[in-house]
Parts: C-alpha cells; structure tokens; sequence
C-alpha cells in the first residue's frame, strides 16, 4: 500500500501539470486570437452616441461664452474643416455643427444652421427671416481630424466683429464603421466654362 502512494502522488502531479501546461496553450492561443481579431476590426469599439457627445461639447461652449452672448444674439453654424482635406466637405463636418446647434437653440439662443443643416426637417427653434439674412454676430466653427482609432473635433465660437475666439471645445469620437463613413469627402462637381475654350 505504501508503495502505490508515491505512484498516486506522481499521477495526481502529472495531471495537474499536464492541465496547467493545457490551459497556458490554451489561453495563448486565446489571446493570440484576440489580439488578431481586435486589429482586423472584429471587436469594434462601443457605439457612440453622436448627439450625446456634441450636445455635452455645446454645454461646454456656452459655458465658456455665455458672458459675451446675450439671448438676443444671433450664432451662424459653419461647417467643420477637415484638416487633412481642407478643401472638401463631408457629412461629418455638417453633422457635428447641426448638432451642437440644436442644443444651442434648446438652451435659447439663436441659431442660423442654413450652412449645416442635413435635412430640411431639423427640428430647431429657426431665428426670423429677418436675423437669417445678416451675417451672424457669432460664429460655430471648427475643424476635425482622423487618426488611427479617434477623430479628433475642435469646436470653437467666434466673435464675427473681431475674431476674438470666445470659447474652444476639444473631445474625441472613437472611428468607428459609421463615422468614417459620415467622413468621407463628397467630390466636387466643377463646371468649366465653355466660352473659356
């Protein structure tokens, strides 16, 4: 009896190492498999909520340059610059304005989205035919940028009779499928005058 102990104790370690030295295969495999997937792009990044985040950004705004703005003002939303394609729009650099501009008028102020708005429809409280046809005492602006896993947006509000920046507002949106879709650039229809030939 004495002897089948050593022989139990040996079996019993030889399990315990066999399921260790299975379970780190495993596991590597496991991670190994994870990280691959995760750069492919299989796990994507948690949904965004769009109008969470510019509404908090528009917060953020005002809070900044609600001493310069009076109730009675008038704000133009412009559209977002794309850093690394200056000269193209998209609806990403519509979308973010339009929407910070919401919450904007939500909070009282007077907001021209003609420049940003993405459907006929946006629900807003729209200025006076009257204050629509001046140009606004202050400007919505900014300017965005892709990088690898973020896109970065920088808001600003402008004072429009001197340019004196009044408020800035940086924050990140994950890139996900939706947004880089939303930011892509739209192509430019030119029209060449034909009399010039």
């Amino acid at each position: 009896m004495a002897a089948k102990k050593p022989f139990l104790k040996s079996i019993r370690s030889s399990s315990l190492s066999l399921a260790l030295v299975g379970g780190l295969f495993f596991n590597t495999g496991c991670t190994t498999m994870f990280l691959d997937t995760a750069a492919n792009g299989i796990f994507v990044q948690e949904e965004v909520n769009f109008s969470e985040k510019n509404y908090a950004a528009a917060d953020y705004l005002i809070q900044q340059a609600k001493s310069y703005i009076s109730r009675y003002a008038h704000i133009e939303a412009r559209p977002l610059t794309d850093v690394q394609q200056p000269d193209m729009g998209s609806t990403f650099s519509k979308m973010v304005p339009e929407q910070i501009g919401i919450r904007l008028s939500q909070l009282g102020y007077r907001v021209n989205l003609g420049r940003v708005a993405t459907a006929e429809d946006t629900n807003y409280l729209k200025p006076s035919d009257e204050s629509l046809s001046k140009s606004g005492d202050f400007i919505l602006s900014g300017s965005f940028m892709r990088n690898r896993t973020d896109m970065d947006v920088s808001m600003r509000i402008i004072d429009a009779e001197n340019n004196q920046v009044i408020a800035v507002f940086d924050y990140k949106l994950p890139l996900t499928r939706e947004v880089a879709e939303l930011a892509k650039p739209k192509p430019k229809i030119i029209r060449l005058d034909s009399s010039a030939y």
